[in-house]
C-alpha cells in the first residue's frame, strides 16, 4: 500500500526528533573538554563538504554572531590557498557523517601541519578523521530519515544542533550578554531595542521648536507652524524648561481669551490648562542617554505623546515623539 506524503513528513520529523533526543543522551563530560579546547582559539574554522558544508556555514555564523570569532572554509578551496590565514591559534571544526571524506581528510591532514586542534563531529567512530581530531563528537549512529534512507537529512540536522549547543556553550562560558548581542545586530529588533537612546531619534537644534517665556504669542505660533511638530516648549530667561504648548492648548486658547496676541508665551501656557484653577500639567522629561525602549515605555504608562530631553542643567535640548519610537520599530 502506497504510504500517504503526510505520514512520510510526520515520520520524518518524528525520526529526527528521536535521533535528538538520542544526541542529547549522549553528550557527556568530554564536551567540557571540548570546550576547553575552544575557547582559547583566536579564532575557529569550521568546514565540511556537500550538505555538512551548508550546516558549517551556518554554525560559523551562529558562532560569530554569539562572541565566538569563526569563519567558513571550504575544504577544497583550503588546499589551493585559504590555509593562508592558518596559525597555531586557529582551532578546526572539521564535519563529515561518515569521518572519511577524502577532500576533508586531505585539508585536515594539511590544516594539522599549520594550525591549532582539530575537533572532529561525526558518526564515524572508527573513521580516518576521528584517528586526525584531537576531540570527537560522535554523532548517533541512526539512519538518515525518509524513505530511501539517503539524502543527508537526519544526520544534518544533528550537526545543526551540535552547533548550535557549541555556540550556546561558548556565549555562556565567555559571560556574553544581550547588549554584546546587541552590538553584533545593530539593526536587529533586539539591537534597536538595546542600543537606541532617546539622543539618537530625538528632533533637536534647528528642529527643536522652542521659544522663551517672554517671546510673543505670534513667535509662539510662527515656531509651532515652522517645526511641524504639534508644539513647542517654553524656557525660562535660565534656560530651564517651563512647560510645553501643544496644538490642543491652542484651541482652548482661542475659546477663552479674547485677545491671545496680548499674551507672551508664559501667559499662553497659564491660559492653556484644562481649568483656571488646575495646576500647571508636568511636562515628562528624561536624559538623552535614556533607552529608547524605556521612553516608550513611560509614554504608555503616562499615556502622553512626547517627551523633552533634557541635559544634566535639566534645559531643554531635544523631543522625543511617540511617532519617532514607532518609526524606529521599536512597537
Amino acid at each position: 500500500m502506497k504510504r500517504k506524503p503526510l505520514d512520510i513528513a510526520r515520520q520524518v520529523v518524528a525520526d529526527e526528533a528521536d535521533a535528538l533526543c538520542r544526541l542529547a543522551e549522549a553528550l557527556d563530560g568530554g564536551f567540557d573538554a571540548l570546550l576547553e579546547t575552544m575557547l582559547p582559539a583566536t579564532q575557529l574554522i569550521v568546514s565540511g563538504l556537500g550538505k555538512s558544508g551548508n550546516i558549517a556555514q551556518k554554525i560559523a555564523a551562529s558562532l560569530t554572531s554569539t562572541g565566538t570569532p569563526a569563519v567558513y572554509m571550504h575544504p577544497v578551496e583550503a588546499l589551493h590557498g585559504d590555509l593562508g590565514i592558518v596559525t597555531e591559534r586557529h582551532c578546526l571544526i572539521a564535519l563529515s557523517r561518515s569521518g572519511n571524506t577524502a577532500e576533508m581528510l586531505r585539508f585536515v591532514e594539511h590544516f594539522r601541519r599549520l594550525g591549532g586542534p582539530v575537533i572532529g563531529i561525526t558518526q564515524g567512530r572508527e573513521s580516518r578523521l576521528a584517528e586526525l581530531s584531537r576531540h570527537v563528537l560522535l554523532l548517533p549512529e541512526v539512519p538518515e530519515a525518509g524513505p530511501l534512507n539517503l539524502a543527508p537529512t537526519t544526520s544534518c540536522v544533528l550537526m545543526l544542533a551540535v552547533g548550535d549547543a557549541l555556540a550556546m556553550a561558548l556565549l555562556h562560558a565567555r559571560g556574553f550578554e544581550a547588549k554584546d548581542f546587541a552590538q553584533y545586530h545593530p539593526e536587529g529588533a533586539l539591537g534597536r531595542r538595546l542600543l537606541l537612546r532617546a539622543e539618537d531619534l530625538m528632533h533637536t537644534g534647528d528642529e527643536l521648536p522652542l521659544v522663551r517665556a517672554d517671546d510673543t504669542f505670534e513667535h509662539l505660533l510662527v515656531e509651532m507652524t515652522r517645526k511641524q511638530l504639534g508644539l513647542t516648549l517654553i524656557r525660562e530667561a535660565d534656560g530651564k524648561l517651563l512647560g510645553m504648548f501643544t496644538d490642543g492648548d491652542l484651541r482652548r486658547i482661542f475659546s477663552r481669551v479674547a485677545n491671545p496676541r496680548e499674551l507672551d508665551a508664559r501667559g499662553a501656557h497659564a491660559q492653556s490648562r484644562r481649568s483656571s484653577s488646575a495646576p500647571p500639567v508636568p511636562v515628562s522629561t528624561v536624559r538623552g542617554s535614556e533607552l529608547a525602549v524605556e521612553c516608550l515605555q513611560i509614554m504608555r504608562r503616562s499615556q502622553i505623546t512626547s517627551l523633552v530631553v533634557v541635559d544634566e542643567s535639566d534645559k531643554p535640548v531635544g523631543l522625543l515623539r511617540l511617532m519617532d519610537l514607532l518609526e524606529a520599530g521599536l512597537a
